[in-house]
C-alpha cells in the first residue's frame, strides 16, 4: 500500500486550486460566491436592490447598480433568497436567470399575515457571464437587512 502525500493542488500557472490541511480538510479557496442584502423596500413589479452587506469571491459579480450576481464561469450552482413580506397582503418573489423567471424559482406568502417570512433556493446550471436577480411579482418587502438575503455558490 503506498500513500499519496499533497498539501496544495496546483493550475500550470500557479495558482493554487486546493489545499489538503494537517486535518484533513480540503479547501477550495477560489470558489464563486455571493451574499448580499437589501437594506430598501422592494415593491410590486420592482428587481430586489442587492446594496448591503454585500461579500463575494472567486470571480463572481455582484452588480449593485443593476442589482445581479454575475456568475464567472459555467458549473452547477446554489441559489437562494429568504425576505420578509412588509404587508398584509400576498407577497411573491421570483428567482431570475438573466431576466428571465426560472421554474420553480419563486416564494410567496399569505394574505392574511403582517411580516411572513418567505424564501426559496435551488440548484441551477449556468454558464459563464449569466446572472440572477431577484424580482418582486406582487406585495412588498421588509427594509431590514437581518430579514432579506440573496446568494449564489458554485457547488462543480
Amino acid at each position: 500500500m503506498s500513500n499519496l502525500l499533497v498539501q496544495n493542488i496546483k493550475h500550470t500557472n500557479g495558482t493554487t486550486a486546493q489545499t489538503v490541511d494537517s486535518s484533513g480538510r480540503v479547501l477550495k479557496p477560489v470558489i464563486p460566491f455571493g451574499q448580499a442584502s437589501s437594506n430598501a423596500k422592494t415593491s410590486s413589479s420592482n428587481v430586489v436592490n442587492l446594496n448591503s452587506h454585500v461579500i463575494s469571491g472567486g470571480g463572481l459579480t455582484v452588480d449593485q447598480s443593476n442589482n445581479r450576481m454575475i456568475v464567472p464561469v459555467t458549473g452547477l450552482y446554489q441559489i437562494g433568497f429568504t425576505e420578509l413580506a412588509d404587508v398584509a397582503a400576498y407577497t411573491e418573489i421570483v428567482m431570475r436567470k438573466n431576466g428571465s423567471n426560472i421554474s420553480g424559482g419563486r416564494a410567496q406568502t399569505g394574505t392574511s399575515h403582517q411580516y411572513g417570512e418567505l424564501g426559496h433556493n435551488m440548484l441551477i446550471s449556468l454558464s459563464t457571464d449569466d446572472y440572477i436577480d431577484w424580482y418582486c411579482v406582487a406585495g412588498t418587502t421588509h427594509n431590514n437587512t437581518e430579514y432579506n438575503n440573496h446568494y449564489v455558490y458554485l457547488i462543480g
